[in-house]
């Protein structure tokens, strides 16, 4: 049994540690069934994260050229 209890808290060590998709889901997953004042809370978490993933986005899109110009190297 690892499933995992979706808190604020938890969401909040995941964005702290670079898991900003697993903090997301877990933010999402607060404002669609928390309560009033947690659904709040989740939203404006999830508006603070949203920078976040722009830079992760870049990264990724860093990475991948960085792999197709190797690619295309050893052709």
């Amino acid at each position: 049994m690892n499933e995992q209890l979706p808190t604020l808290t938890l969401a909040d060590i995941y964005a702290r540690q670079g898991f900003a998709g697993k903090a997301r889901a877990i933010y999402v997953q607060i404002a669609a069934r928390g309560t009033g004042e947690q659904q709040a809370e989740a939203r404006r978490r999830l508006a603070w994260l949203a920078p976040a993933a722009g830079r992760e986005v870049e990264l990724l899109r860093a990475l991948m050229a960085r792999v197709q110009e190797r690619r295309k190297a050893k052709r």
